[in-house]
């Protein structure tokens, strides 16, 4: 019987080394075993509705009126105001979570991933007037921006069986923004920073739900619960 040369058994098992090393860091040998690979998410289109105070666009309540006059209500225009917050929040909400599993190394699928994860963001943006001053050329009002309502997130496997939930009261996020509102006298241009400021209050919202969710929602968690 011909048994291989000490040299060609050296290169053999070198060979299988080499082999193994690569199989183990694809999932295991042959691809059983090793370590767990991180399951797929799909992030749902998030359920967001935003109530805004009215006039959003400066406190010139003859000017809003004659917009009414010309075909649209003032309803209808809270109601465009609210739709156009809903989708800014709609996309910083996105942008954010798509960086975080990016940087977890979570796989991202627009359908059909492992876990799907469901967001709910119910807001109302309520002012609170601190200044007001009338002078002969404009009236001038300052106060500042209150965030209340409720964000809940849901967690799904690919069967639609909730795996993880919470809910976050936004009032507890304590955010808060300034706004000022010029209004001249002559029925000249409104200076107001009400959409502004809105708009950096609820950037910051978002960033501070990230900030109580995201331990809840790394990679090792994921995986964890998709073996559920």
């Amino acid at each position: 019987m011909h048994y291989p040369s000490p040299g060609r058994l050296i290169q053999i098992g070198l060979l299988f080394l080499c082999f193994n090393s690569s199989a183990s860091a694809q999932g295991g040998f042959l691809g059983i075993g090793g370590d767990e690979q991180t399951p797929s998410l799909t992030l749902a289109p998030a359920q967001i509705a935003v109530d805004v105070p009215t006039p959003v666009h400066g406190n010139n309540l003859a000017l809003l009126l004659a917009q009414a006059g010309s075909g649209n209500s003032l309803s209808a225009l809270k109601e465009k105001a609210a739709q156009k917050f809903s989708d800014q929040l709609r996309r910083e909400l996105h942008r954010r979570l798509e960086e975080f599993f990016a940087d977890e190394e979570v796989p991202l699928l627009r359908e059909g991933g492992l876990l799907t994860l469901h967001s709910f963001v119910d807001i109302t943006v309520s002012k609170q007037l601190s200044d007001l001053k009338n002078s002969d050329r404009y009236e001038l009002e300052r106060g500042s921006l209150g965030l209340a309502g409720e964000f809940r997130y849901q967690l799904q496997n690919a069967a639609g069986q909730p795996l993880r939930e919470r809910r976050i009261d936004i009032g507890e996020l304590r955010v808060r923004e300034n706004y000022r509102v010029k209004t001249p006298h002559d029925g000249g241009e409104v200076e107001d920073s009400t959409d502004e400021a809105i708009t950096e209050a609820l950037a910051e919202v978002v960033k501070r739900l990230q900030d109580r969710i995201e331990d809840q929602l790394e990679a090792d968690t994921l995986r964890e619960l998709a073996a559920l």
